[in-house]
């Protein structure tokens, strides 16, 4: 309302961090700052994160003619995968999702392009008159798979008596069939014609130094293991030169109480002679 800027534009360019990641990723001893947008204050280039986050989080994005999916992996995994890679030890990776599911990754190709992994929803059956879907596939909603559903009964390819979502805090949409409706080949179909079965083509796209490069969730994460070491070294330096400063400090000032040198100083009647004295 002062400057007359449209009232969403810093939204768009600022990000702030909970309370949590002030915590575990930021420290403003390690991080490299530059002036902001409008040069008034001072933002991060990059915060040294001490965790594969990008492994962990997983991503999608498009740029002009290159776009990039890299899966969310369980974060003990990956724990368990740097520590193999301390140790020089194999390791292997694979997606984990907070949707659930079931996960074929026999073609997962380390993340990279050409792999592709096929996820299903969990469905039980819960009497010889409805199905129940536990945990859908990642990259869907209960909206989007109860509308596909609803797109396969259009097109004739599956027959269902209604849909009840009851979605809370974890998935539990209620599929009903009609009386003598088979229940193995309604679940079949489900998998079939609708989003209770994703295939998913991952493809890690990651910026190093200043260019985007093609690379496998596990060369990621060796990066990421790296950078790790090189944060922790630096953090360590920042505590060694704070504990030697306060050392010093206390040093002189003990030695400043011992040897009565603020009697030296009231006595002498300049500085250049204090000195002498002193020493």
């Amino acid at each position: 309302p002062f400057t007359g800027d449209r009232a969403a534009a810093p939204r768009y360019i600022e990000g702030r961090l909970t309370p949590f990641a002030v915590d575990v990723v930021f420290n403003p001893e390690t991080t490299e700052w530059i002036p902001s947008y409008d040069g008034r204050s001072q933002e991060p280039v990059t915060l040294p994160v001490k965790f594969p986050l990008l492994l962990a989080q997983g991503v999608d994005g498009i740029a002009v003619g290159l776009s990039t999916s890299i899966l969310p992996h369980n974060f003990r995994e990956l724990c368990e995968a740097s520590i193999a890679i301390l140790k020089g030890k194999k390791f292997t990776l694979y997606p984990d999702f907070f949707t659930g599911g079931i996960i074929d990754v026999s073609d997962y190709n380390d993340g990279q392009r050409g792999g592709k992994v096929r996820v299903r929803a969990k469905i039980e059956k819960v009497d010889n008159k409805t199905l129940a879907i536990r945990e859908i596939p990642y990259g869907t909603t209960t909206e989007s798979l109860i509308q596909s559903i609803e797109n396969a009964m259009e097109k004739g390819k599956l027959k269902v008596a209604r849909i009840e979502d009851n979605t809370a805090a974890t998935a539990d949409i209620l599929v009903h069939l009609h009386t003598g409706q088979d229940v193995e080949k309604t679940c079949n179909a489900l998998y079939a014609f609708t989003e209770c079965q994703v295939s998913i083509s991952p493809k890690a796209v990651v910026i190093v130094d200043r260019k985007p490069v093609f690379m496998g969730v596990s060369e990621i994460l060796k990066i990421n293991v790296d950078n790790t070491k090189d944060t922790l070294r630096r953090e360590l330096e920042v505590q060694l030169a704070e504990l030697q400063e306060s050392w010093m400090q206390a040093s002189l000032e003990k030695i400043f109480i011992e040897n009565r040198i603020y009697k030296v100083l009231e006595e002498s009647e300049s500085w250049e002679q204090s000195l002498t004295e002193i020493e």
